[in-house]
């Protein structure tokens, strides 16, 4: 990675900037200890800032427990979140650096000013309440100890936390948690009693063991230097620094990751009085603190890492290699993708053609068919409309008193058939008429719904008790469209860009056309071993007949998230009942997979007609989207290495 920043004198400075995926992300509210209070004095007010945007920032450092009680209080008034708090000896006192973001996030929890038990106190009770650490730092006071901590209501992979470890101890822990799986996210260093102390997070690995990264402790200013440069050079951005001063010594510990992000740079032993100035330099450079660090005796010196959110070519190398890769293996036209974090999209890009013949370069906001991504589309309505009271999950679907009554086939119903609830046909659990080599959904392709419907009941006998085995089924969700037609009096589409789409900010989602002509003009062109044209595909609307770019499906996942950072178009309990699988698939719900780790997801797939889609909800707060234009492409497992192979991602918003 080249640093893209302003050449700064080196003064035993370092090049370079961060963002650890813990620390940037705010929240609405927030409450420090009890400090003593006192007006926020002007002289005391440093590294005050706004960046162009959605995402302000104000950063202060230098400040007595008093001032910072009272900026902090002022910064949770104004809606800014604490994502980074230093504590740090300042001429016999506690002195505070901080950073704030006004950005969006979960509930927030914060202290500072703690002993040790008080510290364990609330994290005991706090972990207790379902918040998890996102930040801890040490810092000696005249002989004492005392913590700062950042808690945040959400969800993630499981975090392993200690604190007041020696080196032998942190060292002995740091082996063990790496052989069991787990990656170091946060490390602060701190005198106690004229020894190294340390705090530390750490985080288990996703699926795979995610992007490269390495670890030092204990460095001095030159060894810090030393490997800082060997690893830069290797590619590493440095995602977090701690500064501590031990027995006179100024030491270090550094986390750095390889993979992409945003432009970076950071420096170390900077003087206090020298670095108001660095900070001013960034500043004027587009760039925001994201680690700022006190140490030194009477806090002479400041580290800090900052961010450059302007996203170019060269900060998301890793990324483009990763699609390039999975597109060149496939050999589809294009592929395009939306990453959002915390309900703000902080990555978006279309790679490859739209249209081979004309050239057309495919963005991320073309139109492309999303296949199966239809179906938690059509579970979000049906979920609103059990929720409105309207129909109820258990609730029978065919035979009298059913919603769709005997309406559909010439036969009658047998018990099997009428005692298919609603429940059934979201979990797949209807009991027959699977996505096999027989899908109905792509037989007699001229007929209507009410056509098909019919000969299917008339001619494709359920195989299983309903509710006891688990077998996809494109026409249960087309059935489940069919009800809610009856039930709304609406046309299905129309339902669900009324009550679904409008209100996630999307207006260009439709219903795929079934032939070339009726290709909407942004939408794209596909390529498949079978005539993509050939296929019923307005039919297919409420399993896999939308029609959308990647943006607008993250829009989508973003309202059904369950998390407190965009308004969700359910209620928190609807939420449960819909990600809560069925007895008959573990690892499936009402129209999202599910796992353990609390991600959900859908993909969509038309072979071979040229349609390859994802859709991923993640426990930590992403959610991303894949389409491409061609079969062949694994897009789960491209974005999963995406995801791994970025470092840092940007904060600013590109909806």
């Amino acid at each position: 990675m080249q640093d893209s920043s302003a050449p700064f004198s080196r003064r035993d400075a370092l090049f370079s900037a961060i963002g650890l995926a813990a620390f940037v992300g705010l929240e609405r509210s927030g409450v420090a200890s009890a400090a003593s209070v006192a007006e926020f004095a002007g002289r005391a007010r440093t590294g005050a800032a706004l960046l162009a945007g959605p995402f302000p920032w104000v950063a202060r450092h230098g400040l007595t427990p008093e001032q910072y009680q009272a900026e902090f209080d002022r910064m949770a008034k104004e809606g800014y979140r604490l994502i980074q708090v230093d504590g740090y000896e300042m001429a016999g006192r506690p002195g505070y650096a901080a950073i704030w973001e006004r950005a969006p996030g979960p509930p927030q929890f914060a202290r500072h000013g703690l002993t040790e038990p008080e510290y364990r106190a609330e994290y005991q009770r706090l972990i207790k309440e379902g918040y998890r650490l996102i930040h801890v730092a040490g810092y000696e006071v005249a002989g004492k100890v005392y913590f700062a901590a950042i808690w945040e209501l959400t969800g993630g992979p499981d975090l392993i936390t200690y604190h007041d470890m020696t080196s032998e101890q942190y060292q002995a822990e740091f082996d063990r948690q790496l052989k069991d799986g787990y990656r170091l996210i946060h490390v602060d260093g701190y005198g106690m009693g004229g020894k190294a102390h340390f705090a530390a997070i750490w985080e288990k690995v996703w699926g795979a063991r995610g992007p490269d990264w390495e670890a030092r402790h204990n460095l001095t200013a030159e060894r810090y230097q030393a490997e800082f440069d060997r690893l830069t050079k290797d590619g590493y951005r440095p995602v977090h620094v701690s500064g501590y001063t031990v027995g006179g010594v100024d030491l270090y510990a550094a986390i750095w990751v390889r993979g992409a992000g945003p432009a970076w740079s950071a420096r170390h032993n900077v003087a206090s009085a020298d670095y108001q100035a660095v900070f001013d330099q960034h500043q004027r450079d587009g760039y925001r603190p994201a680690r700022v660090s006190g140490y030194g005796v009477g806090a002479g010196l400041y580290a800090g890492i900052w961010l450059n959110d302007k996203i170019t070519d060269g900060n998301f190398d890793a990324v483009h290699t990763v699609v390039d890769r999975h597109m060149r293996a496939s050999g589809v036209a294009g592929v395009s993708l939306a990453i959002a974090r915390r309900g703000a999209l902080v990555f978006a890009r279309g790679y490859g053609l739209a249209n081979r013949e004309t050239g057309e370069r495919l963005t991320e906001r073309h139109l492309m068919r999303v296949a199966s991504i239809s179906k938690p589309i059509t579970a979000v309505a049906i979920m609103q409309l059990v929720e409105a009271g309207r129909l109820t999950l258990d609730q029978h679907v065919f035979g009298a008193g059913g919603i769709l009554g005997t309406r559909y086939g010439s036969r009658p119903y047998g018990a099997s058939l009428q005692a298919i609830t609603v429940r059934h046909l979201l979990q797949h659990t209807a009991g027959g008429w699977t996505n096999d080599a027989n899908d109905p959904m792509f037989a007699n392709p001229t007929m209507t719904h009410d056509q098909l419907i019919g000969w299917v009941l008339d001619n494709r006998p359920l195989q299983y008790t309903p509710g006891t085995v688990y077998m996809y089924s494109n026409f249960g969700y087309c059935l489940l469209g069919r009800i809610i037609e009856q039930v709304t009096g609406q046309p299905y589409a129309n339902l669900v860009s009324q009550r679904v789409l409008a209100p996630s900010g999307i207006t260009n989602m439709h219903i795929a056309g079934n032939t070339r002509a009726e290709r909407r003009p942004d939408e794209v062109v596909y390529y498949g071993a079978g005539d993509p044209y050939s296929i019923p595909v307005r039919r297919m609307d409420s399993h896999g007949g939308w029609l959308a770019s990647p943006v607008d499906i993250v829009r989508f996942a973003l309202r059904a998230d369950g998390f407190a950072t965009v308004p969700d178009l359910l209620k928190p309990t609807t939420i449960a009942t819909m990600v809560t699988p069925s007895s008959a698939n573990s690892e499936y719900a009402c129209g999202w997979a599910v796992n353990a780790l609390g991600n959900r997801w859908h993909t969509g797939r038309l072979i071979p007609y040229g349609t390859e889609s994802i859709l991923v909800r993640t426990s930590n707060e992403f959610c991303w989207a894949a389409l491409a234009n061609g079969n062949g492409i694994d897009v789960d497992t491209m974005m999963w290495e995406v995801f791994q192979q970025t470092a840092v991602w940007p904060s600013r918003d590109l909806f």
